[in-house]
């Protein structure tokens, strides 16, 4: 009888997909959480036997511990400790890479405010991202130094859609290198491939802002929100028209802020089905217009690729968290610049509706320390709350972190009670605050290890800068149980 920790929970995303079809094989037997086989080993396999893997996705595929090498995992996290213990104080971005990036980019965004995209600048800014890219990838540190966008953002003159495009498109390039490295992505062709797309998909995701008379004030009414919902279609119309601009950046340019699979509760917009519809019903009128058959064409083939099924969209997740890092560290008229260390915070915080458990991971284990000095936003002592899931419900636990590593997603901690939040749902879904008459103690102080616990992910940090009333009722509640002060054979 094969023991449950044989079998490992396997992520599959559009590389691995694509491996596999290159390479004509489903390489090992694909198991349910039970160890019954659900897709067999097969040479010579059709794309359509490797899709059938997509139909599990839900429910999880697993793989035996005994596969890892042969999937290409194995050693996974030794490699990472090795190239990861120590976190690097070097600045993989120089002020050279912001002027670059600064410079293209105004010029590309000042000439798309008045007319069409222009190829040649877009080939410009092409060349300036690749050139950045291949920088920070053939940097030693690249994997763990420091990613100091803001700082170099800070000493520029930019215009605020400028600088928030300049450092999205530099998150996401750490996010998709690191990502495709840390999962032992070695084809540096394909590799550089999909970067340039990522990058120009964040470069471009939200150009539409310049066509639109957007909301100056604090707080959207709902029905601003829905105003401000249109803008990656019109991002995407304004490129549409441009042959030389890959499908996939047109595709992720739609979808950046659509990260998660439809749900009732979570913040995707547009809508998926809505904007199938919008982009069928402008096909339809632009392929009456000979000068517009091309765009219709376009559309057309956009379509076909928002009906595709997609079990993780890794892009789509990258740009969306990337782009809500570039906003909340840029200012705007309603508020100053947030410090990276609470805009991580606030992004935690919102994350429940908004991303996928996975993105959240990646991004707290990979980026965000490098983001903020190579500062802890989660550390020993701190409050925070996690999203419990079982037996069809979702339950939210308080716990006291015990043990914080470079790997922020993944602290030890003790669940000393539960909580209830109150959720608002207009103009988007998020907790409010939570309910302190509802806050159950738990004595038995549990302890669980967030690396070794799938069930389980950090949803909130209890901050006393904007928590003050919950974060002293926890200091009460934990009074003399600080795991950090107490001598280990207490626990």
């Amino acid at each position: 009888m094969a023991k449950e920790n044989d079998y490992i929970p396997f992520e599959f995303d559009d590389e691995v997909i694509e491996r596999f079809k290159d390479k004509k094989e489903i390489p090992v037997h694909f198991y349910n959480k039970d160890g019954q086989i659900l897709i067999y080993k097969k040479e010579n396999a059709t794309d359509a036997e490797i899709g059938r893997l997509l139909r599990f996705v839900k429910q999880g595929i697993y793989y035996h511990s005994d596969d890892q090498d042969t999937l290409g995992l194995g050693g996974k996290e030794e490699v990472l400790e090795a190239a990861e213990e120590g976190l690097s104080d070097v600045k993989l971005m120089s002020e050279e890479h912001a002027e670059i990036l600064t410079e293209t980019t105004t010029d590309l965004f000042d000439e798309m405010k008045n007319q069409t995209v222009d190829a040649i600048k877009l080939a410009t800014s092409g060349k300036a991202m690749q050139r950045v890219f291949t920088d920070f990838e053939n940097q030693p540190d690249a994997m763990n130094g420091l990613v100091n966008i803001i700082e170099l953002m800070a000493g520029k003159d930019a215009k605020v859609d400028v600088e928030r495009a300049v450092k999205r498109t530099v998150v996401a390039m750490a996010m998709k290198t690191r990502g495709m490295n840390a999962t032992s992505a070695r084809d540096k062709s394909r590799m550089m491939d999909q970067v340039n797309v990522t990058m120009m998909s964040a470069l471009l995701c939200d150009i539409g802002y310049a066509r639109m008379q957007m909301p100056a004030e604090k707080g959207l009414s709902d029905k601003e929100y829905a105003y401000v919902q249109n803008h990656p279609l019109m991002s995407y119309l304004m490129i549409a028209h441009e042959s030389s601009i890959d499908d996939r950046i047109k595709r992720n340019v739609l979808l950046h802020h659509h990260p998660t699979r439809e749900s009732l509760h979570s913040n995707n917009y547009p809508n998926l089905k809505t904007l199938i519809v919008k982009l069928r019903d402008l096909s339809v009128k632009y392929a009456e217009d000979p000068a517009r058959v091309a765009i219709a064409s376009d559309m057309r083939r956009q379509i076909k690729l928002l009906e595709s099924d997609v079990p993780y969209d890794e892009d789509a997740n990258i740009l969306a968290i990337a782009s809500e890092f570039a906003s909340l560290t840029s200012e705007v008229p309603w508020r100053p610049a947030f410090s990276s260390s609470r805009a991580i915070k606030m992004m935690v915080n919102n994350s429940y509706f908004t991303y996928t458990d996975r993105i959240l991971r990646e991004f707290l284990d990979h980026v965000s320390m490098n983001l903020n000095n190579n500062e802890r936003v989660i550390d020993e002592g701190d409050y925070i709350i996690v999203a419990a899931k079982g037996t069809g419900r979702t339950f939210f636990e308080v716990c006291q972190v015990t043990t914080a590593n470079r790997y922020q997603s993944r602290p030890g901690v003790d669940r000393f009670a539960t909580i209830y939040p109150n959720i608002g749902r207009s103009p988007k879904m998020t907790f409010l605050d939570f309910n302190m008459e509802k806050l159950r103690p738990d004595p038995r102080f549990a302890h669980y290890e967030l690396s070794k616990d799938d069930s389980r992910h950090i949803c909130y940090i209890v901050d006393p800068s904007f928590d003050e009333e919950l974060y002293n009722r926890l200091v009460e509640m934990t009074a003399g149980r600080n795991r950090k002060t107490l001598p280990e054979e207490g626990w």
